[in-house]
C-alpha cells in the first residue's frame, strides 16, 4: 500500500511538472509573439514615415546613410524599455554562418554578457534585415542576390522565431499598379508568415517616391 502511495505521488508530481513546462511554453510564445508585433509595428512606422522622410529631405547617401537612419529610427521607435525589459539589441553588420547581415535584432543573455564576447551571447535571432539603396542604372539582380541570401537563411536555420524583411530603395520609374514584389511565385510558401518586402521606388504616373510594404 506504501509504494502504491509512493507512486500515485510521483504521478501527480510528473503531472504538474508536465503542466509547468506547458504554461512556460504558452508564456514564452505569447512573449515571442508580444515582441515580434512591436517591432513590426516600429518597422512599419520607420520605413512609411521617418526613412521616407529621410529620403525626400536629402539625409540619406547610399546604403551606409540608410542603414544608419534605419538602426537610429527602429531604436528609438522601440524605446530603451522595452529593449531592456525583453534582452534585445539591435547590431548592424552582423555575420552568422560566413554570411553579413545588414541589420538584426537579437535577444541576448544578460548574465553571460557580463563576463563573455557580446557575440557569443545572442540567444536568439529576432530579426534579419537586408538592405539595398541603389540607382536606376542598377541591374535587378543585385536586389535579387539578397532575396536568394534570405531565402539560404530560411532553409539553414529552419527558425520559427526570425523574421526577414528586405528593405529596397529602387530609384527607377515604375507603373504602381503592378505588384511590386521581389520574391517569385515559386518561392512564395517558402517565405510565408516569414518575409516583409520594404520597397521603394518612383511612380512613373505621379512623378513621386512610392515607400510600399508587402507581408508575406
Amino acid at each position: 500500500m506504501y509504494f502504491l502511495k509512493c507512486k500515485y505521488k510521483l504521478r501527480v508530481l510528473q503531472s504538474n511538472f508536465f503542466y509547468c513546462k506547458v504554461s512556460y511554453f504558452k508564456i514564452q510564445t505569447k512573449m515571442v509573439i508580444k515582441i515580434h508585433k512591436k517591432i513590426y509595428s516600429a518597422i512599419e512606422e520607420v520605413w512609411l514615415n521617418d526613412i521616407s522622410k529621410d529620403y525626400k529631405n536629402n539625409h540619406l547617401l547610399k546604403e551606409d546613410s540608410l542603414k544608419n537612419a534605419f538602426y537610429y529610427h527602429v531604436r528609438n521607435r522601440l524605446g530603451e524599455d522595452f529593449l531592456e525589459k525583453y534582452n534585445l539589441r539591435i547590431f548592424t553588420e552582423y555575420f552568422v554562418d560566413g554570411e553579413r547581415i545588414d541589420l538584426v535584432i537579437v535577444q541576448i543573455d544578460p548574465f553571460r554578457a557580463k563576463e563573455s564576447y557580446l557575440g557569443d551571447c545572442i540567444t536568439e535571432i529576432i530579426v534579419a534585415v537586408e538592405m539595398k539603396y541603389k540607382n536606376s542604372y542598377t541591374s535587378d539582380k543585385v536586389f535579387l542576390q539578397d532575396v536568394d541570401k534570405v531565402l539560404s537563411f530560411i532553409r539553414n536555420w529552419k527558425s520559427n522565431t526570425t523574421t526577414f524583411y528586405l528593405a529596397f530603395i529602387h530609384e527607377k520609374y515604375m507603373n504602381s499598379q503592378e505588384k511590386m514584389s521581389w520574391i517569385h511565385d515559386k518561392h512564395i510558401e517558402i517565405v510565408k508568415g516569414k518575409v516583409t518586402e520594404l520597397n521603394a521606388y518612383w511612380d512613373e504616373v505621379s512623378d513621386e517616391t512610392r515607400w510600399i510594404i508587402y507581408d508575406h
